[in-house]
């Protein structure tokens, strides 16, 4: 059922440049118990069913080491937000604007083009982590960030956004990634 969803959207990322070949994860919440993730180390853009993994969201099963990396973090997202899906990706022109500081107040890029301000009107938060790999700092970092969009910027490494569907956490990925494209081609 919500396999086609997983393999479109992580075929787009790839195909979109927003991941590398083994970048990424996906997510979708069941329900509050559990949680469908992809597989540690999977190629988003050729997931088969395998590279599915249901686990638990607030407690490991068996399937929990077979789980993203990023496990820990989409399970804080899924506890204190109202997110049903989640996508992460390591989208280059917004992770560069996170490293060089350009087109950034007060800890938020802000977006220069009509659909960016339209859906971001107070930019997109960034934030930073010591570890930004699978931590749970990075987990504490970026849930009051979701209080001000539905994607969060993590410094030097890539987003978080989130939606209803993957669809939707994917809108906000590719909108993110065209107004930092955009913000490139204006230069400072």
């Amino acid at each position: 059922m919500f396999f086609n969803a997983f393999r479109q959207v992580g075929n787009d990322l790839f195909t979109a440049g927003l991941n590398n070949s083994h970048s990424g994860n996906l997510s979708i919440k069941l329900d509050p118990n559990y949680m469908i993730i992809t597989r540690t180390g999977s190629m988003l853009h050729h997931l088969e069913h395998q590279h599915l993994i249901t686990t638990g969201i607030a407690n490991d099963d068996d399937n929990t080491p077979l789980a993203s990396r990023d496990r820990n973090v989409h399970s804080s997202i899924y506890m204190y937000t109202h997110a049903k899906a989640i996508v992460h990706a390591h989208s280059p022109r917004t992770v560069a604007f996170s490293m060089s500081g350009e087109h950034v107040e007060d800890d938020s890029l802000i977006l220069k083009d009509a659909e960016g301000c339209y859906f971001f009107p107070d930019g997109v938060k960034i934030v930073e982590a010591e570890n930004t790999i699978a931590s749970d700092e990075v987990a504490d970092l970026i849930i009051p960030a979701f209080e001000v969009a539905p994607i969060v910027i993590l410094k030097g490494h890539g987003i978080f956004a989130i939606g209803k569907t993957l669809e939707e956490a994917y809108h906000w990925t590719s909108v993110l990634e065209h107004s930092a494209k955009i913000l490139r081609f204006l230069g400072k």
